[in-house]
């Protein structure tokens, strides 16, 4: 498969991106709902195994099932927790090109843009929102080359 099963007690970022290497395989392998849920009994150990199954035990007793967006919410509850979310927010919304160069830029806004999806939910929003914390000289040349202002 290509990826390391989750071990837990890691940090935030590395469940991240442990996350998007996993959503990425059921992506391009076109993963039914039932097969994530196959495939999640063999992508978590040790303590994250134990986690799992005390969390998806309520679930499994109640309908004998648990869903990937059950598992999502969890993971999130789990590795990022209200305050790293609300600072994320904060550290997403007050972001701005200033001195760095644009690809800095751009690296540091998709790397806080999963934890404030509801910051932009729409490809636009994205856009509009990385538009805004250009430096103003680059952002209407970007505004001009894009038609859309």
């Amino acid at each position: 498969m290509g990826t390391k099963p989750l071990v837990g007690g890691k940090s935030p970022e590395d469940a991240k991106n442990w996350l998007d290497r996993i959503e990425n395989y059921f992506q391009v392998f076109q993963c039914t709902e039932e097969k994530k849920m196959e495939t999640l009994g063999f992508l978590v150990e040790g303590r994250a195994r134990k986690w799992w199954r005390s969390t998806s035990a309520p679930f499994v007793a109640d309908r004998g099932v648990v869903t990937w967006a059950e598992f999502l919410t969890a993971f999130e509850k789990l590795y990022f927790l209200p305050a790293l979310r609300q600072a994320k927010a904060s550290e997403f919304l007050s972001l701005r090109h200033g001195t760095m160069i644009i690809y800095e830029y751009q690296h540091k806004f998709f790397e806080i843009l999963p934890y404030c999806s509801h910051n932009a939910a729409s490809s636009e929003a994205k856009y509009d929102l990385f538009l805004q914390g250009l430096n103003p000289e680059i952002h209407q040349l970007v505004a001009v080359g894009s038609d859309m202002t």
